[in-house]
């Protein structure tokens, strides 16, 4: 399990400065250094190191211009890029691990590390921390808590956030809609997105179709003291308590508090820039708190920033989020990608090319250099995850199969938008499945 220290997350949220200490060495380093696997090597000869993630075109900027910035500092590595749309890089990676041709360093976020890690294709990380090629000496024990799985370092954060609710200000003020409470249930959510479709038209509605995200079903079985899946690696959550997500969701279909299913598809899989929030077409949604900068930057209404809906008595939690830096087991340059990590979250230049794409940093030292270049927007994320990072509790980590469960979801709640089943159905037939991938 990924333990979330609650006073921990806290301190880092809110930029406490930890005790400074240098980065690791660079390839401009004559001395020798030795690879995880303990072996001796001194070569200055200039190697491939292919890097690898995923995302729209303003986020592939990020990173070109952040691995623009450390190329300069490593002479003897030549950084080889690729990247994807967030729904085509996972089939792609997925695809290049099969083979045996994955790159050298990928990008994973807290849903799919533990899949990669326990079928053995990542590098434990430690021996770099302990040979100092890799610093974290200034990261909250908490955010390298949550890239371990069984107790090995498998992935270094390259910002971490908080789900959330944003929504559009404008547009509740035209329905007459009073602006979410910041601790609104679930009910409350409901009852706003049917109000503001039914004042602003048919073909507008308060939110887009998030039945099947599959943690925000997580986020919603912790309010019930419940989790997606137990210890063991079986479902953590019953029948009825899927049912009544669901029927949430096909509620709030059936009166226009989110898109018919065709809607849906027709805005699914597309990047903040041609998302169905930028389009005008809702009022809100719910994501990574980070991602409310990417909205923003593409719109020209002002975002709002609270919780995701609560429900009524039941428990505080906010869930974490984030992406991750992890290398290949089978890379034959893993000093010179772990080079790379090292810059990647140490370097104050980097840093600020970089900047909170993902949310705050990793390290307490940079992030305090970071305060003076921080976005308005992310001022306000900020701030957001401050004053919810106490709820930031626990979670039992994924198990093998995972992720053919996750996808479970999703199809339930397409099958259900498409009036193909039932609300009892898709959940029985969900279940059914879900044992079957969970057993493979």
């Amino acid at each position: 399990m990924k333990k979330v220290w609650v006073m921990a997350l806290s301190a880092s949220l809110a930029f406490a400065a930890a005790g400074c200490s240098g980065s690791g060495p660079s390839a401009k380093d004559t001395d020798t250094v030795k690879d995880a696997k303990g072996t001796n090597e001194t070569s200055t000869a200039v190697k491939e190191v292919r890097v690898s993630w995923y995302g729209d075109a303003n986020r592939t900027k990020v990173y070109n211009n952040t691995f623009d910035e450390i190329q300069k500092k490593l002479p003897n590595v030549k950084i080889i890029r690729e990247f994807a749309s967030s729904g085509e890089y996972w089939t792609k990676l997925n695809t290049q691990v099969a083979g045996g041709n994955a790159p050298d360093l990928m990008v994973f976020t807290l849903d799919n590390i533990n899949d990669f890690a326990k079928r053995n294709q990542l590098l434990d990380l430690q021996p770099f921390v302990d040979q100092g090629v890799i610093n974290i000496k200034d990261f909250n024990p908490t955010i390298v808590d949550s890239g371990k799985v069984n107790n090995k370092l498998y992935s270094v954060s390259q910002g971490n956030s908080i789900k959330a609710s944003y929504y559009n200000k404008a547009m509740f003020k035209k329905a007459g809609v009073s602006e979410p409470d910041f601790n609104w249930t679930w009910e409350d959510y409901s009852k706003a997105m049917i109000a503001l479709h039914d004042a602003l038209g048919k073909d507008i509605w308060g939110s887009e179709d998030l039945g099947g995200v599959s943690n925000l079903l997580q986020s919603f079985l912790k309010q019930r003291s419940k989790d997606l899946y137990k210890e063991d690696g079986s479902l953590g959550f019953d029948k009825k308590d899927m049912i009544d997500w669901l029927t949430i969701w096909d509620n709030l279909r059936q009166k226009g508090g989110i898109p018919p299913a065709d809607v849906t598809a027709e805005y699914a899989g597309k990047n903040e820039v041609e998302g169905i929030l930028a389009a005008g077409k809702v009022a809100s949604t719910m994501s990574s708190s980070n991602r409310m900068k990417l909205f923003q930057d593409v719109m020209k209404d002002e975002l709002g920033i609270v919780r995701i809906p609560t429900t009524k008595g039941g428990i505080e939690f906010d869930l974490l989020a984030g992406v991750y830096s992890s290398i290949y087991v089978k890379s034959k340059v893993a000093k010179e990608t772990a080079q790379i990590i090292n810059l990647f979250v140490n370097d104050l230049d980097a840093a600020k090319l970089f900047g909170e794409l993902y949310g705050p940093v990793g390290s307490t030292k940079i992030m305090k250099e970071l305060e003076p270049f921080i976005d308005p927007t992310m001022k306000k994320v900020n701030d957001f995850q401050i004053q919810v990072s106490k709820n930031a509790t626990s979670t039992v980590a994924y198990p093998t199969g995972s992720n053919a469960v996750n996808k479970l979801i999703s199809t339930a709640n397409e099958a259900i938008a498409f009036k193909q089943k039932s609300v009892a159905q898709a959940v029985d037939d969900f279940f059914t499945e879900a044992q079957k991938a969970l057993k493979k």
